[in-house]
């Protein structure tokens, strides 16, 4: 498909990547990956929840974990996004019902006004304009540890239809920052979508879904990822990690990537850059360049393409487009 126009003025104002919400089976050993490990803050925690956020966040959370009896892994059951207001809330109800897309307002802990749907793909949402705040850590220098985590900056989606994600998110105002497309056509594998000031909030990649890939938090310097692989060794959490550093091509981000005890798969990073003027062009990457994925460092392993969290009660689908991906276990037979 062809670059869509962005929508200048969307029906309601969605402002950025808010908060997820994941199951744990164990939230004590949860807790020590995030806080101990990762420098998470735990604002809340009782036998059934654990609530926790990055140094220069003000609001209750940005990471949810809800205990489950479940054996196997973990599983995603909402994605959250921040709008401006109340009203934009109550205008989005009345927006998604009457195109026939099923939202209601729900109570969730600490957020206020909150609205709940599934999106063009199927991913469970829901937007809050509120949420219960706190003096953050930004300045409490003695309490930063591990990554020194500032922020929840965005989440990439393992989806079926890259095509229809696109168009959903556009029509909400949404603007593409990069995409892939194979090679000399405008068939689009993967599309970064922003609402904020830099490239992305979510991420859409072609693959079975859809089911949540990762999602990340930015560190302001290159030595605070370096820092945290060091940290999580120390702690014996070096098998953790998913993906070694290296820097990729979409977003300019120098990158580390772990995985939590319940498979969750999070993302530290540093170095994107901001998307703002109305004129800045979409950035393309061909398929066949490897570079999208590493300007420099090891390809990717193959369960970084293949594994991904599920979504609770949402059926997994194949992916429109099928490719095979270069992976390290290809690397290193040439190698």
């Amino acid at each position: 498909m062809t670059i869509l126009t962005p929508n200048p003025n969307p029906p309601f104002n969605i402002t950025r990547l808010s908060h997820i919400v994941l199951t744990s089976r164990d939230l004590d050993k949860t807790r020590y990956f995030y806080e101990t490990g990762l420098g998470f803050e735990v604002t809340e925690q009782d036998s059934e929840r654990l609530c926790l956020r990055a140094i220069e966040e003000n609001s209750h959370h940005s990471l949810i974990f809800e205990k489950t009896t479940s054996d196997g892994p973990g599983l995603c059951r909402h994605i959250g996004y921040r709008m401006f207001s109340d009203e934009d809330i109550k205008a989005a109800h009345d927006y998604f019902n009457a195109r026939g897309e099923t939202a209601s307002f729900v109570e969730r802990p600490n957020q206020g006004l909150t609205l709940r749907l599934n999106d063009g793909v199927g991913v469970p949402i829901e937007f809050c304009a509120t949420m219960d705040q706190d003096t953050c850590r930004m300045q409490k220098f003695h309490t930063h540890a591990g990554g020194k985590l500032a922020f929840l900056d965005h989440i990439q989606i393992a989806c079926h239809d890259v095509a229809g994600a696109y168009t959903w998110y556009n029509d909400l105002g949404f603007r593409l920052s990069e995409y892939t497309a194979k090679d000399g056509t405008d068939e689009m594998w993967g599309v970064w979508l922003k609402r904020k000031n830099n490239t992305q909030d979510v991420v859409f990649g072609n693959g079975p879904g859809p089911r949540l890939h990762h999602f990340a938090y930015h560190t302001p310097e290159i030595a605070n990822v370096i820092h945290a692989a060091d940290v999580m060794a120390s702690l014996g959490l070096a098998d953790s990690m998913d993906r070694a550093p290296g820097r990729h091509g979409i977003g300019n981000a120098f990158f580390l990537y772990f995985r939590d005890p319940d498979g969750n798969r999070i993302e530290l990073f540093t170095s994107h850059y901001n998307v703002i003027d109305i004129d800045h062009a979409p950035k393309r990457w061909e398929l066949s360049d490897t570079r999208r994925s590493q300007l420099w460092g090891f390809p990717a392993p193959k369960k970084w393409f293949f594994e991904a969290t599920e979504f609770e009660t949402v059926v997994v689908k194949k992916p429109v487009m099928e490719a095979t991906p270069v992976t390290l276990e290809d690397f290193l037979k040439n190698w």
